[in-house]
């Protein structure tokens, strides 16, 4: 009885999210853009204010929640089916491995990978070998939001070149993630007023 209660819509909304695909997502040209944004802010989050705020403001680990995209987006992206990206295709894993050649050799030694999962499944895996790695190296820092922007690049198969082009960025500056700019810049001063106020109980 139970079951019968899920409205259909909801079962066929789970259905097509367990089965969606990258060419799926670049379809749709408004999570598209609102997952380069994404990139753009986990790339730029030390050299500018509007990324940062953006960023502190997500409530999910992978930054995959709102401000960005709604509680439908988010599960739709999460559960996107990729091919996970080797450890050769993020420039970050090949310079742990020239600086501590002692260790996994390319991908000799990587464990075996499926030929797809989802994308929730593949920056998690990603990050858990790159902080692996890097821990080998003699460097135990936490993964920051600054190590992952080169492996959401590698999963989404977006590439710096797309970060930094002007109508995407003419975009950005102009709407941002498609709210009013009187709501984003109040986002922005509630976080600086945040920081400031952390400054001032610490003096």
């Amino acid at each position: 009885m139970a079951e019968s209660k899920v409205p259909a819509t909801t079962r066929e909304k789970r259905s097509s999210t367990s089965t969606s695909t990258l060419l799926s997502l670049q379809s749709n040209s408004e999570i598209w853009y609102k997952i380069h944004i994404l990139l753009y802010d986990l790339c730029n989050i030390a050299s500018d204010r509007a990324a940062e705020a953006r960023t502190l403001a997500t409530t999910d680990e992978l930054y995959i929640s709102g401000p960005y995209f709604s509680p439908e987006e988010a599960m739709i992206i999460k559960a996107t089916l990729v091919s996970p990206p080797s450890l050769n295709e993020i420039p970050e894993f090949e310079s742990l491995c020239v600086d501590n050649p002692n260790e996994v050799d390319g991908s000799s030694k990587e464990v075996p990978t499926p030929e797809t999962m989802s994308i929730e499944a593949a920056i998690k895996s990603c990050l858990q070998n790159f902080f692996e790695k890097r821990r080998a190296s003699g460097d135990a820092r936490p993964c920051g939001p600054h190590d992952m922007g080169p492996i959401y690049q590698a999963v989404f198969g977006i590439t710096k070149e797309d970060l930094k082009n002007e109508k995407f960025l003419s975009r950005l500056r102009r709407t941002g993630l498609g709210q009013p700019k009187e709501k984003e810049k109040n986002a922005s001063e509630s976080v600086s007023g945040k920081q400031k106020k952390k400054r001032g109980q610490k003096g």
